[in-house]
């Protein structure tokens, strides 16, 4: 009888750490695609010299998958601006959710 309680105890800590092990790199996945998608918004607005309608193409654009974008241009001319993304992580667990945010300037 105590075999099969500790066989059920390991099993019940393998399940833990399977799960926090799948919702850790479900986090890790994610992040990494948000900096990516992040970094290249910064680009393209850099690139584009501040244009008002990539801009507003970026922002509809990341709305459209699912970030809530936020652009503030500031200085001399508008050709400095702040770039604020977050995005929400749902754990699966537990189906909470989480808001992250990726601040940064474009320059």
């Amino acid at each position: 009888m105590r075999g099969i309680m500790s066989q059920f105890v390991l099993f019940i800590f393998l399940t833990a750490l399977f799960w926090i092990s799948v919702t850790y790199v479900s986090l890790n996945m994610q992040y990494c695609s948000a900096r990516e998608y992040y970094a290249g918004i910064v680009r393209q607005i850099e690139n584009s010299y501040f244009d008002s309608a990539v801009i507003l193409d970026c922002e509809t654009e990341a709305k459209r998958r699912g970030y809530r974008l936020s652009i503030r241009c500031y200085g001399r001319n508008d050709k400095d601006a702040r770039v604020t993304m977050q995005y929400e992580f749902v754990f699966p667990m537990t189906q909470t959710k989480k808001c992250y945010v990726i601040d940064g300037y474009a320059r």
